[in-house]
């Protein structure tokens, strides 16, 4: 089925940009397939939706341990998570042993903080917020929050290690971004910083390609990030990742899925003609120099490369090709209907920001220069700004 639908893409991606976007800015937004599939790719898309939506069960070899039962128990309306951990969590924490290199000597490479009965999760999660207040240049306070990982046994005992709150991030418009020729990602890398206007983007190289999902670029396809979804979050087996030979997701449920993820379609823009200044605005302070507007022709406002955030935001954990400081460039498009989709904002890799302009002011390290400048503007020019985003 992988096969004979995913031409389908380049087809589109030929075509004038309403091939892809989608005139929806209601909570279903994210959800749509790209238009003008033909009869036999929608009833495919329909079914790989079904596949997402599916909830496993023991009988269906789900766990014994797990983070969710489903893929869009974590992807909310195809768009993001957020950072809870309740009776099923939203979002998931990456473990390292505490030089943030080596896999947990007792999680491995992410807690599994459920378990089906008669087993024991192999730990729990206590999470809370720590406000950092601060001032603009004008005087006007804001305060932000931060999370605080405590990472517990079974017994209730701190297990020390290196710990990364991650929410899911939007999977909308992600067959899009995988068929972006690998020479327009790598024109973009500047890893010395050689044009010295202080971004040093560079892909992430992995053995499988050049790295592109993920909020740290360490997976190359989407067939891939299924499957490491599937064994990761639901501790189910794939054709990708069989265990002792034998895959509890077919392959053709996992193709169904990749094939449904590849062909969401990205709600429209939604700026009004007043929002060309704060389009002006995103230009000059410089967040363009790493949310590229275009990229392989696409509107997705990335350049899908690693970059150094700062200390502020370096989680302490090296995944992939990334360090524990650099982040992949997320995609804006349809960050504007966030709270639309999910009934609240959350932002950064994990959910920490409750607006966009919160995600501005935890920006540092390469950005550091771009919220400068943010931060610096008249608040008319701010808010002209954020409003830019807002109708994206």
């Amino acid at each position: 089925m992988r096969r004979l639908f995913l031409g389908f893409l380049p087809l589109l991606l030929a075509g004038l940009p309403a091939r892809y976007l989608v005139q929806d800015a209601s909570s279903r937004a994210f959800g749509h397939p790209l238009p003008g599939l033909p009869e036999e790719a929608l009833e495919a898309f329909r079914l790989g939706d079904q596949a997402f939506q599916r909830v496993f069960v023991r009988e269906d070899g789900l766990g014994p341990r797990f983070v969710h039962q489903s893929c869009a128990g974590c992807h909310v309306g195809d768009g993001r998570g957020r950072p809870l951990f309740a009776e099923r969590s939203e979002a998931l924490v990456r473990t390292r042993a505490p030089d943030g290199q080596s896999p947990h000597p007792l999680f491995g490479l992410q807690l599994q903080d459920h378990a089906l009965p008669g087993h024991t999760p192999e730990g729990r999660v206590e999470l809370y917020w720590e406000e950092v207040e601060g001032r603009y240049p004008d005087g006007t306070p804001y305060r932000l929050r931060r999370p605080r990982l405590r990472v517990l046994d079974p017994e209730g005992k701190p297990v020390p290690g290196a710990y990364s709150l991650r929410i899911a991030p939007p999977v909308f418009g992600a067959g899009l971004l995988e068929k972006v020729p690998e020479a327009a990602i790598l024109a973009l890398e500047d890893p010395q910083d050689q044009d010295g206007d202080g971004i040093s983007g560079r892909a992430a190289r992995l053995e499988g390609g050049l790295g592109r999902f993920g909020w740290k670029a360490s997976v190359a396809s989407l067939l891939e990030q299924s499957a490491l979804a599937y064994r990761e979050d639901m501790g189910l087996s794939t054709p990708l990742f069989p265990e002792e030979g034998r895959a509890e997701v077919s392959e053709e449920e996992l193709e169904r899925v990749t094939f449904y993820v590849a062909h969401l379609a990205v709600p429209a823009p939604r700026h009004l003609p007043e929002d060309l200044r704060g389009k002006r605005l995103f230009r000059e302070v410089g967040c363009a120099s790493c949310h590229r507007e275009r990229l392989g022709g696409l509107p997705a406002y990335t350049d899908l490369l690693l970059h150094d955030m700062g200390e502020a935001l370096a989680d302490g954990v090296a995944e992939g090709a990334a360090s524990p400081a650099e982040w992949r460039t997320p995609p804006l498009w349809g960050i504007g209907l966030t709270r639309k989709v999910l009934g609240e904002e959350v932002y950064l890799h994990d959910g920490r920001a409750q607006s966009l302009e919160e995600a501005i002011l935890w920006h540092g390290g390469e950005a550091e220069e771009a919220k400068r400048r943010f931060m610096a503007l008249p608040r008319e020019d701010r808010e002209a700004l954020l409003r830019f985003l807002q109708g994206l």
